[in-house]
Formats: C-alpha cells, sequence, structure tokens
C-alpha cells in the first residue's frame, strides 16, 4: 500500500507544482502522462468508491481549474448538446437498472469523469503547442508501457506485481502475467487489464507518433519517437490480438488516404521492414498464419474467443425483446455484475460476465436508443475533424487526419473488446476527443485573426 500511496503523493505534487508555478495548461501533459501509463491495480479501495491514481489526479486537476479558472481561449462548447442528451438518457436507463447502485457508479465513472476531462482540456488549452504536448506525452506513456510490455514476454515479469495481490486481475490464473488462452502463450498487456486494451492503446497512439515524427525538430525526440514506433509495433505483435491488429491496419490505411507526403513516407518504410521482417523471421510469418488457422477452428481458444462475438450478438438481441429493455436496456454495469447466458458451440449452455464487444455491451447496458446516442457523440469529433481537414490549408490539416485515424482505431477496436469502459481506454479516447476539437476550434479562431496555427515544431520535451 506504501507504494501505491507515494504513486500518489508523486502525481499529486507533480501536478500542482506544474500549475501553480506555470499554469494549468502545463499541468495538462503531466495528467495525460499519467492518465495513459499508471494501472488501475494503483488505488486504494475504500468500499464505496475506489480512489483510482488517475481519478485522484482529475479530482486534482479539476479542483485546480476551478479555483485558478481563467477566461477560455474557446468560447463556444462543441459537442454540448450530445453530451447533455446522452448524459440524460444514461440517467434515465439509471433508474430502471437492474443494478441501481453498480449503475449510478459507472455512471459517475463514465459520465462526470469522460465529460469532465474533455471540458477541462477544451477550456484549458490557449495554443497548439500544448496539443502537441498532450499527443507527445500520451505517445511516451504508451512508449513506457511497451517497455513493460518487452519484459513481461522476455523475461517473465510484470509490472503489474509490485501491486498488492488483492488489487491485481489475474482472470483467474493467479498470475499477473496473461495466459488465459494458453494456445497463445503469454501476452503482453503491461499496465491494462487486457492484452486487446494494450493493443488498442497502442494501435490508438501510433498515428499520433508518426505524426509528432514530422514536427519534432530535436534530434533528441525524433530518435525517442522512431523507439516509441519500433516498440509499439513490436507489442502489438506480442499482444496476440487480432482486433487491435485490424484496428492497426484501418487506422494506417486512413493515414495512407489523406496524411501528408512524410507520414505516408513512414508508413512506406514500416511497410518495408514488416515485409523484410516476414521473410528473415519466417517465425513470425507462422505465428500469424496459424493464428488465422486456429481463429476458424472451434476446437481451439482462439477459435471459440471467435465464434464468442456473434453468439454474444445473438444473445444480447435476444435479451432485448423486452420493449422497456430495448428502449432503457439493463443499466451500466449490468453484464458484469448480472451477466448473461451464452450459447456456443461444444460448450455448455451458461452465464458470461464479460462482453466482448463494446458496441454490443452498451447496446445491452443501455438500449438501442443509448447505442445511437452514444454512436452520434463519438462520431461527431470525427465528422469535425474531417470537415476541418477540407477546409483548412495544408499546413494545418492533416493533424485533423491523424486525428480521425486514431477514432477509426478506436471504432474498429470497440466491436472485439469493451473498450469504453474498460481500464484507461476510455480516457484516452476522450483525450483524443479534446484534442480533436480543441485543434478544430483553436484552428478557426486563428484564421479569422490570420495568425498560423499549424503545429509547431516542439522545441522540448512536454513539462511533466
Amino acid at each position: 500500500m506504501w507504494l501505491i500511496c507515494a504513486i500518489d503523493v508523486l502525481v499529486v505534487f507533480t501536478l500542482v507544482r506544474l500549475a501553480t508555478k506555470h499554469g494549468l495548461e502545463r499541468a495538462l501533459p503531466a495528467f495525460v502522462f499519467f492518465l495513459t501509463l499508471i494501472p488501475g491495480e494503483c488505488r486504494i479501495v475504500t468500499g464505496v468508491f475506489d480512489l483510482y491514481t488517475s481519478r485522484l489526479a482529475l479530482i486534482v486537476l479539476a479542483a485546480l481549474f476551478f479555483t485558478k479558472r481563467k477566461k477560455s481561449v474557446i468560447q463556444t462548447f462543441p459537442l454540448k448538446n450530445l453530451l447533455f442528451v446522452h448524459a440524460g438518457w444514461l440517467l434515465l436507463s439509471t433508474l430502471v437498472s437492474i443494478v441501481v447502485l453498480t449503475s449510478a457508479k459507472q455512471f459517475l465513472a463514465q459520465v462526470l469523469e469522460y465529460y469532465l476531462i474533455y471540458y477541462i482540456i477544451l477550456k484549458t488549452v490557449t495554443d497548439v503547442q500544448t496539443i502537441s504536448k498532450l499527443a507527445f506525452a500520451m505517445v511516451a506513456a504508451v512508449g513506457v508501457a511497451c517497455c513493460f510490455g518487452l519484459l513481461e514476454i522476455y523475461a517473465g515479469w510484470s509490472v503489474l506485481s509490485i501491486f498488492p495481490a488483492e488489487l491485481q486481475q489475474t482472470f483467474g490464473s493467479g498470475n499477473t502475467l496473461y495466459t488465459e488462452l494458453m494456445d497463445r502463450g503469454i501476452r503482453a498487456r503491461s499496465t491494462f487489464p487486457h492484452p486487446i486494451l494494450f493493443g488498442a492503446a497502442i494501435s490508438m497512439v501510433l498515428p499520433l507518433a508518426m505524426y509528432l515524427l514530422t514536427t519534432v525538430s530535436s534530434r533528441f525526440q525524433k530518435v525517442f519517437l522512431y523507439v516509441c514506433v519500433v516498440v509499439m509495433f513490436w507489442n502489438l505483435y506480442k499482444t496476440s490480438s487480432r482486433g487491435p491488429w485490424l484496428a492497426t491496419i484501418a487506422s494506417l490505411a486512413v493515414l495512407l488516404l489523406g496524411a501528408n507526403r512524410k507520414v505516408r513516407k513512414q508508413l512506406l518504410v514500416v511497410g518495408v521492414l514488416a515485409s523484410l521482417v516476414l521473410l528473415v523471421r519466417p517465425g513470425v510469418t507462422d505465428t500469424i498464419w496459424n493464428t488465422y488457422l486456429a481463429t476458424l477452428n472451434p476446437n481451439t481458444g482462439m477459435g471459440m474467443s471467435f465464434a464468442y462475438r456473434p453468439a454474444l450478438y445473438r444473445a444480447v438481441t435476444k435479451a432485448l425483446e423486452d420493449p422497456l429493455r430495448a428502449l432503457l436496456g439493463f443499466g451500466l454495469g449490468a453484464f458484469r455484475d448480472e451477466g448473461l447466458i451464452i450459447v456456443l458451440p461444444n460448450i455448455a449452455p451458461h452465464r458470461w460476465f464479460t462482453c466482448d464487444s463494446a458496441w454490443l455491451l452498451l447496446t445491452y447496458e443501455t438500449g438501442y436508443v443509448g447505442l445511437l446516442f452514444i454512436g452520434a457523440l463519438l462520431m461527431k469529433p470525427a465528422v469535425i475533424a474531417l470537415r476541418a481537414y477540407r477546409t483548412l490549408p495544408k499546413p494545418e490539416r492533416y493533424f485533423c487526419i491523424n486525428c480521425v485515424s486514431c477514432l477509426v482505431s478506436f471504432f474498429v477496436v470497440m466491436i472485439s473488446v469493451a473498450a469504453y469502459g474498460w481500464g484507461q481506454n476510455g480516457q484516452m479516447l476522450w483525450v483524443v476527443i479534446a484534442m480533436t476539437v480543441s485543434y478544430v476550434a483553436l484552428s478557426k479562431r486563428g484564421r479569422e485573426r490570420q495568425v498560423p496555427v499549424a503545429l509547431p515544431a516542439m522545441e522540448e520535451m512536454a513539462a511533466f
């Protein structure tokens, strides 16, 4: 417990120190770094609402924001109507939930925390240099997490083992190394609850890393980012997670279509290096091919995992045949608390407590209307970025397409894992949304004042 207290003190001290000495805006990169890297195992159990370090960081940031608040440069509040509509619908869903207390807690986590992150960042940033630093902080955090991931694979040691055993998510194995499906061996998960979530985080920040490589001027920063990109792809492979692999392909395809020439060259280099790896290391090719074959074989762990998704869809749609539940769902957190009977081939029907699809989970817990609201809310930033990409001049437009690439990655991963309300990924998503909306708002403001707003080269590491 002393380690958790020490981390909490470090986080609070860093945020307060930066905010009081340099202003709240300078504290935002440190906040994003902590939010991305620190695992859920780092928490103090209170019996009602566990005090996660990430939650403590947000409380401190909010206190600093509301006590030292200055007039915001961004006068508008994009997404406001969708935020209120979705929050109102979740409140109605909570009132008719089959697990009211759990739903109330999830309501605070998925509404108050996520939307507060968005609001504070939106109303604090004053220039695009801060957005650049936020992106750098997120990339750096995932880069550090990837170093921990390599230790898992090659040293057989997980950083999560330093936390108290009763706080660890070992999925019944009693081991912090993730080996739930033995046909894939040890899978890297680093500081994330699950290898798929770790892979999802890598997939989402890769576009940011590639963009930063085109803007930084410091040789040290370039080397650091190149190392991050290499270890990210390495860890992505070692997660053995098919969803993040597909999400990465989708997000990089977006970059290939819309990014600037420098990023396209980087993608070409990545493609060439990947081809060389497949030629030099035939074992990698065999692993990918065997993963494909095992996915199609219902008698393997990966095959059963693949068959679970359509079975989950059938179970959710059947459960929502009741009109009330189809409208409002069963309440946030109901799936994990009460579970759902799912029928799979070669497995006796029983109650499952994990929902390996965020889209289906949101449908089950908030109804079809709730799915429509959250879908519109999450898609809107991508639409805003695409519109800005079409209207902004070339030096300014390219960051928008990188943000779209990040969002596409997250949307694809949501098909195969409950990424929205589990682990750090949902918080990372709302940081990216805040970065996207803030950049577009600052760009429009800059054009109105005829001030260049292209993301500048970073002359120093993000201050944290």
